[in-house]
């Protein structure tokens, strides 16, 4: 990944092709998206946002190019612009100015509620309209016998139900780890070691706590019975406090001197029961807000 990062910063062309070959294997490989807008957000951060912009436009005109030679249809590109590459030129542009990645992570919050409003004013019902996307998909599921009829059509309603939500999650994680792997590029050409304190020291404001204890509730409720909006922005809220609890376990693990093996165990358990090794983290990074466990640690730590 290093050996990436030097070869973009060699030019404005080599660049643009990295950002373009990548965006383009995304169509089938979606994770390079992300390794795509990382390609922007460094070099906003190193060269300032001239440079980020004139990189994504290039990269937009590029990759059309080639979709209107293959497929004869160029419009994809543009969701390459509007969903990864603008939000991370100006999330690469406010981290470069204020260098906070505590203020552009609460920043890239704002691209997620967005997603939420823009669903509501374009599909009225988002609920609803995900339910007929989702129908078909489970029907098939039905008719191969992977699930019950009965269970599977509760099941989409439930699922449709949270679906706007889990959308503007994954579009704020996604704009979030690219500017974290833009971020920790940086540091490896630049500021070996950098990235691993500044991430150790990951923080939100207080209000973000205040907004995140109710919205969180909502998740551990069994039902659709909670408000649909702050059921959605619950959804979303779980995303930034999941990070903010893993800053928390590398902090804790790192000043123990723990070795990586159990920060390995603790990815291994994220795979092996996700939603509840999730919604953990979760918790942990919301107490942090107020209890600042970090520091409570480290005066043990000092204590003793």
């Amino acid at each position: 990944m290093k050996g990436l990062a030097s070869y973009v910063m060699r030019g404005l062309s080599q660049a643009v092709i990295v950002t373009s070959v990548l965006a383009l294997l995304s169509l089938f490989l979606p994770l390079l998206g992300i390794i795509s807008a990382a390609v922007v957000g460094l070099v906003t951060l190193r060269q300032g946002a001239r440079n980020g912009l004139r990189v994504a436009l290039l990269s937009t005109l590029a990759a059309g190019i080639i979709l209107a030679l293959s497929i004869a249809n160029p419009l994809p590109v543009l969701g390459f612009l509007v969903l990864q590459w603008f939000p991370l030129w100006l999330l690469g542009g406010l981290l470069r100015s204020t260098r906070s990645l505590n203020l552009s992570l609460q920043a890239a919050l704002g691209f997620g509620v967005l997603a939420i409003l823009v669903q509501y004013l374009l599909l009225g019902d988002p609920a609803q309209a995900w339910l007929t996307q989702l129908q078909p998909l489970m029907e098939q599921l039905s008719k191969s016998g992977v699930v019950d009829a009965s269970q599977g059509t509760e099941f989409t309603r439930e699922l449709a139900g949270w679906m706007a939500g889990v959308l503007a999650a994954g579009i704020f994680l996604q704009l979030i780890l690219s500017l974290l792997l833009a971020r920790w590029w940086q540091a490896q050409l630049y500021n070996p070691g950098g990235f691993r304190s500044e991430f150790r020291q990951l923080r939100v404001s207080k209000w973000l706590g205040v907004v995140g204890l109710p919205a969180l509730a909502v998740l551990l409720l069994s039902s659709l019975e909670a408000p649909e909006l702050l059921r959605h922005f619950g959804t979303l809220l779980l995303a930034p406090f999941f990070l903010l609890g893993l800053a928390v376990v590398h902090a804790t693990l790192g000043s123990t001197g723990a070795g990586t093996a159990w920060l390995i165990a603790v990815y291994l358990l994220l795979f092996v029961v996700m939603p509840q090794a999730v919604l953990m983290l979760a918790l942990i990074g919301l107490l942090d807000v107020w209890i600042d466990f970090r520091r409570r640690f480290e005066r043990y730590r000092s204590a003793g």
